[in-house]
């Protein structure tokens, strides 16, 4: 947020890299070296929204997603490497010891707190842009927009790929973006589940041990589990799980320890600070002696029929 000709004010949160570095640079007594960069690559968009571990770098991502380096060039007060082809640099230094009030200003969750809170101050020694440049904004609100979409989508990728890499039954990930990125739903194969023979219960606490300490799970607070069958990428379909195969009284499991983004509306103040607030994994799945079939149009009727009906179908006035 701007808070003076030369200066910004934002969020360095210790689970986030630039929180990392900057501790980094305040242990030795220094100042961080920043550059932002307004009108990237969409590949850097991209990449930048990618909840990678620590000391993992966004910028070989870049190049993964186009297939080719990026140029870069350096900054002219610090000599960090910013692309070449961006609209608007910034650059200067984020203080190790100041702060100032940010906000209030509208967010990715969808409100507006009535009251801002300090926040790092960045200083800008330097602005530099291409001819005629575009300075890009997305205004932060209900969903979906583009803090939804781009930090969703790149969410769903990193999760999907921790929970594969461990072993874990997921076929599919995906932070539905009307949902604002506060919760994620993962699609359960119901045969390698069966495989590894796990209980319910087994297979929610393996999901948490992964997920919740990892970054790209602090950074979601809730879990729905449903079965192959639900295309979770439909948030109709989620819905309809979220209403039929969940249990109210054994279907929720809680994790009250489970670290968190400070960011979301429902926390109270000690749990802001503290990072707390817990996590929630919402079992959605099948009882495993349900017989029943799902009753659709694709599903329940002949595919002669179905192929009459669609034929006909602007007769029939829609």
């Amino acid at each position: 947020m701007l808070h003076d000709r030369r200066t910004l004010v934002g969020p360095a949160m210790p689970q986030q890299h630039i929180g990392m570095i900057r501790q980094m640079w305040s242990e030795r007594g220094e100042h961080t070296p920043w550059a932002m960069v307004l009108g990237a690559p969409p590949a850097a968009l991209a990449a930048a929204a990618m909840p990678l571990p620590e000391q993992v770098n966004e910028d070989g991502y870049v190049g993964a997603l186009t297939g080719r380096p990026v140029e870069v060039v350096r900054t002219l007060t610090n000599g960090l490497h910013v692309p070449a082809n961006a609209e608007i640099v910034l650059e200067g230094y984020l203080s190790s010891d100041e702060s100032a009030p940010e906000g209030p200003m509208g967010e990715y969750h969808g409100y507006a707190f009535p009251e801002g809170k300090h926040q790092p101050v960045f200083h800008v020694e330097a602005v530099t842009w291409r001819d005629a440049p575009v300075l890009p904004v997305c205004v932060a609100g209900l969903p979906p927009e583009e803090n939804h979409t781009v930090w969703g989508t790149m969410i769903s990728a990193s999760a999907l790929d921790l929970l594969r890499t461990a072993g874990l039954p997921v076929d599919l990930a995906w932070c539905s973006y009307e949902a604002a990125t506060c919760w994620i739903v993962l699609s359960i194969d119901r045969a390698r589940r069966a495989a590894l023979g796990w209980t319910r219960r087994q297979l929610v606490d393996a999901v948490a041990e992964v997920l919740f300490p990892s970054h790209v799970g602090w950074m979601v607070p809730k879990v729905i589990l449903v079965d192959d069958d639900i295309d979770i990428t439909d948030v109709n379909q989620v819905v309809w799980a979220l209403a039929t195969r969940n249990h109210p009284a054994t279907g929720q499991y809680v994790f009250p320890d489970a670290p968190g983004i400070p960011m979301v509306p429902y926390l109270t103040p000690e749990e802001v600070r503290t990072a707390t607030g817990g996590k929630s994994v919402t079992d959605c799945l099948l009882p495993e002696d349900f017989r029943g079939t799902t009753t659709s149009f694709r599903g329940s009727y002949p595919q002669r029929l179905q192929e009459q009906v669609l034929a006909d179908w602007h007769r029939y006035g829609y």
